[in-house]
Order: structure tokens, then sequence, then C-alpha cells
């Protein structure tokens, strides 16, 4: 009798051991499909004498990168946004260094096929951080479009 039940519980940890374990499987195989993938693209605009770069890193909603300014004639501006796609415009912070000085100010590129164009607007200035005072009355000049391109 004593060895009928021994023999009954090996069997019954025993399932519920392999239960378990496909269990703790199946959590890591979901939390792994549910992180969200980074996307990297890369846009450009040049002529001559300027430049803008763009390097974008989609992860879920977020978007976040680095913005560079080589426009001749002014002071060449890097830095890094953080923002969203809000429709096909992309709505983020941009926070750069000019002049040895760190400065915020919000930036929107509208997505036009796989090209970017800077929009343009009324600020105002709220602390340190300078800021549209209505996205959807921007005006976008295509006239320095930021194309698509490998990034490197």
């Amino acid at each position: 009798m004593v060895s009928k039940f021994s023999c009954f519980l090996l069997i019954f940890f025993s399932i519920v051991s392999c239960n378990n374990n496909s269990d703790t499987t199946k959590v890591k195989k979901e939390t792994a499909e549910a992180k969200p993938q980074s996307v990297l693209n890369c846009y450009q605009y040049a002529n001559t004498k300027d430049t803008i770069t763009l390097k974008l890193v989609h992860i879920g909603e977020a978007i976040t990168g680095t913005l560079v300014y080589n426009i001749y004639e002014k002071d060449k501006n890097k830095g890094t946004i953080q923002g969203k796609m809000e429709g096909d415009v992309l709505v983020a912070n941009y926070t750069f260094m000019s002049e040895g000085i760190t400065s915020v100010r919000q930036v929107a590129f509208k997505m036009n096929g796989n090209d970017f164009i800077e929009g343009y607007g009324e600020t105002e200035t709220t602390g340190d951080k300078v800021t549209f005072r209505n996205i959807s009355s921007l005006k976008f000049n295509d006239t320095m479009k930021l194309s698509k391109t490998a990034c490197q």
C-alpha cells in the first residue's frame, strides 16, 4: 500500500512539475513577444552649403533620436529629440547645444511619403522651453525636404 502511494505521489509531482515548466515557458514567450521592437530610420537634407540630419529610433509609440542643423552662416546645433507621431506629424522636444548653451525647443516634421518636411509657426517661451502655440496651424515648407537615407 505504501509503495502504491509513493508511486502515486511521484507521478503526481512529475505531472505538476511538467505543467509548471510549460507555464513558465509560455510566460517567457509571451513576454518576449510583447516587447516592442526598435526601428532606426535616417533622413537628410543636403545642398552645397547646408545639411540637416535626422536619425530616429522608434520604440513602440515613442520616438527618440538625434537632429543636427548645419546651416551656412548660422551656428551649428546638434542634439537629441524625444517625441511621438501625431497623425502624420512628428512632434518632439529638441534638446541641443549651440554656442555652449543647452536649449530646448519643440520641433515638428510632417511625413510626406518617405520624406519629412519641417513645420514652422508661432512659438511661445515657457521657462527655458520654446513650444509651438498651435501644432495644427503649422506651415510646412518643402524647400528643405529631409529624404530617407541609409543610416551611418
